[in-house]
């Protein structure tokens, strides 16, 4: 299905592929690689259509329009640019059991779900050369009456946007040396706006974040004798502006805080791909990070693999990674929704994996993976007194884990795929981990072509078991069953694509944050989707391929 939330700022028709790396990531990209790491692999302009124009609605009042191109250049210069815009209208009525009174509509927000908003994105691939740039920006009306607002007020609304661009070089040094070099700028930029109820007057309360940093990243993979391929890098990055003010602009401008704290990394890194034999493959890679403001950091990674053929593999792995905390998190204060905490320490963990992969006929994969994962200074929200919040380090805490996946084809062309994960996270009373943290997360895909294959009908099953919210209840367990069917091109060089979100209209929660009235936010219901697109036909001639080389989408 195409259709995603649009706080997600790249279009999903761009996207080539993506990529789950599962465990640590902090010895190869530093801070913030935790959990997992994700990365969306672009289209390249090679590979697009010369155009491309799009139109999305949903029952729930979402409209979306894209135009997005691919061109030929001339000299192996090739260009993708892709324009969106959104205006959607959301639910017309959202219900809020904790503003069940009169005084504040019975507990009904009207017309309090719109947002609207554009993206941008283009992608010049010359040589070994690469050329990216993405701006987006989203304006959203906040339905929840966070921070004690005002309920059922069209005032509150936040705007937050990001821009990005990338200069790359890539070129091949000898038979098995490989250079890349990356220059970066990257933005963000972040508005709310919240109406208080004050004394006869109305206190318009406004938060502005403004951040500008550039970076540069140099590697090189080479091949060292006995020692295998071995990639040795670094980079560095700084912070151009990290403000952050609050203010009352209303009735009477009132500065409430301003902060801005500049910070400057470096790192140096290196990994190692030693065969120890045919079937034998040792991992070694670690990264030293430093800042101005926060400690030095050392995280390794280790990966031991064994693959007796190209069906099967095991792998154990260990991995350490580390977060820095933000300085919204460290140095923000408005002495109203949040108190700063200076001595707040970069979170840390210590990953143990054990993963199995294993392909019997060429077609039905399996793989299993069972982790024990040790957090140490976990950053969260505590609420210390009404809407006051501080950003804390938590006691270490356990997780365990174990998660299967499956995939096969079936009967006639029938595809199905299935995950389960199941964990259990060891931590103090009241530790905030256990907030929506459910046991047991599965998943059921199945995909069929139709009409020899002129149309597709797929179908997914979500579940999460109960979760818990702040307030210690128990969420009940959720359940989405999701029906789409798509075209391939039909005569005139049209796509449809439609589909049912929630098709059995089951009603499930999600916990509230720490500045929220509710302690529960109620999920949308069944809606309806159609997409239609219409795409020119690619050219017939080999100049552009062959022109272009074969350089790829970019990876983000």
């Amino acid at each position: 299905m195409n259709y995603f939330g649009q706080d997600f700022g790249l279009d999903l028709n761009l996207i080539k592929r993506v990529e789950i790396i599962r465990g640590p990531s902090s010895a190869l990209y530093g801070t913030n690689g935790m959990f997992a790491t994700i990365n969306i692999v672009t289209k390249s302009p090679v590979e697009y259509d010369p155009l491309q124009v799009s139109a999305e609605v949903d029952s729930f009042g979402e409209r979306k329009g894209q135009i997005s191109g691919s061109k030929y250049l001339g000299r192996g210069a090739n260009l993708l640019v892709s324009v969106s815009i959104f205006n959607n209208a959301g639910e017309s009525r959202l219900y809020f059991l904790e503003f069940d009174n009169p005084a504040t509509n019975n507990g009904w927000a009207v017309n309090m779900d719109g947002e609207r908003g554009y993206h941008t994105f283009a992608n010049l691939i010359w040589n070994n050369w690469s050329f990216l740039a993405y701006f987006g920006n989203r304006e959203k009306v906040v339905p929840t009456a966070w921070f004690g607002t005002i309920f059922n007020n069209r005032g509150d609304t936040i705007c937050d946007g990001r821009g990005f661009l990338e200069s790359a070089y890539q070129r091949d040094i000898g038979t098995d040396g490989k250079l890349r070099w990356r220059l970066y700028y990257d933005r963000y930029r972040y508005t709310g706006r919240f109406e208080f109820a004050g004394d006869s007057v109305t206190l318009d309360g406004r938060n502005v974040v403004q951040g500008d940093w550039v970076g540069s990243e140099l590697t090189y993979r080479f091949r060292v004798p006995v020692a295998g391929y071995l990639t040795v890098g670094a980079d560095t990055e700084a912070d151009l502006r990290a403000r952050a003010t609050a203010y009352y602009a209303a009735p009477i401008y009132t500065l409430g805080s301003s902060i801005e704290h500049l910070d400057r990394s470096a790192a140096v890194f290196f990994q190692d791909e030693w065969s120890l034999s045919r079937k034998w493959t040792l991992y070694l890679g670690g990264r030293l990070d430093d800042s101005r403001i926060h400690s030095l950091m050392l995280t390794p990674r280790a990966a031991l693999i064994y693959q007796p053929s190209e069906r099967s593999a095991l792998k154990l792995l260990y991995g350490r990674s580390f977060r820095n905390p933000s300085e919204f998190e460290e140095f923000y204060t408005d002495g109203i929704s949040q108190i700063a905490n200076p001595a707040l320490d970069s979170e840390r963990m210590q990953t143990f994996e054990i993963a199995f992969e294993k392909t019997f006929r060429r077609k039905f994969v399996v793989e299993a993976n069972a982790y024990h994962y040790q957090l140490g200074d976990l950053i969260a929200a505590a609420l210390l007194d009404g809407y006051v919040q501080q950003y804390r380090n938590m006691e270490s805490t356990h997780a365990n884990g174990l998660e299967l996946e499956a995939r096969a084809p079936l009967w006639r062309d029938l595809k199905l795929e299935a995950s389960l994960a199941v964990q259990k996270t060891s931590s103090p009373d009241g530790f905030l981990p256990a907030v929506n943290s459910p046991a047991r997360i599965g998943k059921l895909l199945v995909d069929k072509p139709l009409w020899k294959g002129r149309f597709a009908l797929s179908g997914a099953l979500q579940y999460l078991s109960e979760r818990t919210t702040l307030a210690g209840n128990e969420l009940p367990p959720f359940y989405r069953v999701n029906l789409a069917l798509s075209s391939r091109r039909l005569p005139g060089d049209v796509q449809l694509q439609a589909g049912i979100l929630n098709l059995l209209n089951h009603k499930d929660w999600s916990p509230a944050g720490t500045v929220q009235e509710s302690d529960r936010i109620e999920q949308e219901g069944r809606s309806f989707f159609l997409r239609i697109s219409w795409s020119a036909s690619r050219e017939s001639d080999g100049a552009r391929k062959s022109k272009a080389g074969t350089q790829g989408g970019q990876e983000h």
